[in-house]
């Protein structure tokens, strides 16, 4: 009889004490990412660091009535980073380069070179430039670096550069020509034929402006392209074979010029064009408040007060998208999409609040703020504990003037099982009283029980 109530307290012992929790895994520190992905998270998930998706959808997108005009045949501007167009023009017509050309050469250049490549300038390079186009003064038999020969491009646009560098990449420019054409079919451009590096005038050499911002966003992957972009101006050193101590080149874009009239201090550089056939040309990049820009203007003109078009119309449609959108929070991380009750969970911890992963910014109209930017929630309607701090529990979708923005719903708090433990516990040791007061009386009405305590 002692064995059996020693068991049951050695059973409502066990039972009292707690499920030991599993050992935690060490985790590595989380690295600083950019947030945008093309998968977010599964359910139940731990969250380790922002992921979020987005789309832009033309189609919800409300352009201001006020939309400039301008003298320009073609244009195209957008955000590189999503894509949102804030104005277009003939984006798609075909059009002549000109020297805007030079972008994609300089893109196929970066992703084929090392900057410390060297390239011998040829003969067949300096005589396939005429004397009406711009040079930068090399000669034959010169060896100069990929990284100077992709400044006299790209900075004071040396047209032979781009022969120079279009046999060192392909052999020939034919070759070359061939191989930017399919570089560009890659990045989703839908016009555009090239037949020589640099953009002097062929009826077969030809793309459209929207073709252009998808090569100038290319190239902004590249921190060297907009290292040399930027640059006001480039010098070519003497060297053995040409002594000259004055190729000295100032930049084509004078929106980077401080003394320029078209000075302009948002812009992050990019290319000029010009031929008889193809106008004035102008790429350029801009940012002002965390917006970026990419605005392609073709077809220009001089008007008679000597205004350049690509210019004063480069200028006037980045004014125009940056006085009427800026880049801002659209939805807020610290503040609770939901609040969720959570039925089997303890008192304490019952409450669970669904946050955003990560804060969501867009270039967006002035006035949109996490207030009024319309969301869509998808939470599962039999969410249990036990429930991990940043577990993944649904989505959130927020559209923003064309953008659809989706990230995850984690839990910002850790939510607790109640302890079924205790109330087994609570239940065995029920079981326990109950056996030793049975066996106590069972005990008490044994025949002679009552004599031998009196004796």
């Amino acid at each position: 009889m002692k064995k059996r109530i020693l068991c049951l307290l050695l059973a409502a012992c066990f039972a009292l004490t707690p499920p030991c929790a599993p050992a935690q895994a060490a985790g590595a520190a989380n690295d600083i990412v950019s947030p945008y992905t093309d998968v977010l998270y599964a359910a139940d998930e731990i969250a380790r660091e922002p992921r979020i998706l987005f789309e832009y959808v033309r189609e919800e997108q409300a352009l201001p009535p006020d939309l400039p005009a301008i003298g320009c045949e073609a244009a195209y501007v957008a955000d590189p980073v999503s894509g949102k167009v804030f104005y277009e023009k003939n984006a798609h017509k075909k059009m002549y380069p000109a020297s805007t050309t030079k972008l994609l050469t300089a893109l196929v250049v970066l992703e084929n070179c090392t900057m410390e490549e060297t390239a011998t300038v040829s003969q067949s390079a300096v005589d396939a430039v005429s004397w009406e186009y711009v040079n930068a003064g090399l000669r034959p038999g010169e060896e100069l670096s990929v990284y100077l020969l992709l400044q006299t491009l790209l900075i004071c646009s040396a047209n032979e550069a781009a022969f120079v560098l279009a046999e060192h990449v392909s052999g020939s420019t034919e070759a070359f020509a061939e191989l930017c054409n399919r570089r560009a079919k890659e990045l989703g451009c839908e016009t555009l034929h090239f037949v020589n590096p640099n953009g002097i005038h062929s009826d077969d050499h030809y793309c459209s402006a929207y073709d252009l911002y998808l090569i100038a966003k290319e190239c902004r992957k590249h921190g060297v392209f907009n290292e040399i972009v930027k640059m006001t101006s480039v010098t070519v050193p003497p060297n053995d074979v040409c002594p000259r101590t004055d190729r000295i080149f100032e930049t084509t874009n004078e929106l980077l010029l401080p003394g320029s009239e078209y000075y302009y201090a948002p812009c992050t550089g990019m290319k000029t064009g010009y031929t008889d056939f193809a106008g004035q040309c102008f790429v350029a990049g801009s940012t002002l408040g965390g917006l970026d820009l990419i605005t392609v203007v073709l077809n220009g003109s001089i008007l008679e007060d000597e205004t350049n078009e690509r210019f004063t119309d480069a200028i006037r449609l980045m004014d125009y998208v940056y006085g009427r959108y800026s880049y801002h929070m659209i939805a807020d991380s610290s503040v609770p999409v939901a609040r969720i009750h959570i039925d089997n969970a303890t008192k304490d911890t019952a409450m669970l609040e669904a946050v955003l992963q990560a804060d969501i910014y867009s270039a967006a109209p002035n006035g949109i703020t996490p207030g009024n930017a319309a969301a869509a929630v998808e939470l599962p309607e039999d969410l249990k504990a036990p429930i991990k701090k940043d577990q993944v529990l649904g989505t959130v979708t927020y559209k923003a003037d064309g953008m659809n923005y989706t990230t995850n719903l984690v839990a910002k708090n850790a939510v607790e099982k109640k302890p079924y433990w205790l109330y087994n516990s609570l239940i065995a040791i029920a079981g326990l009283l109950l056996n030793v007061t049975f066996l106590v009386k069972k005990r008490k009405s044994k025949p002679g029980a009552k004599n031998r305590t009196e004796e």
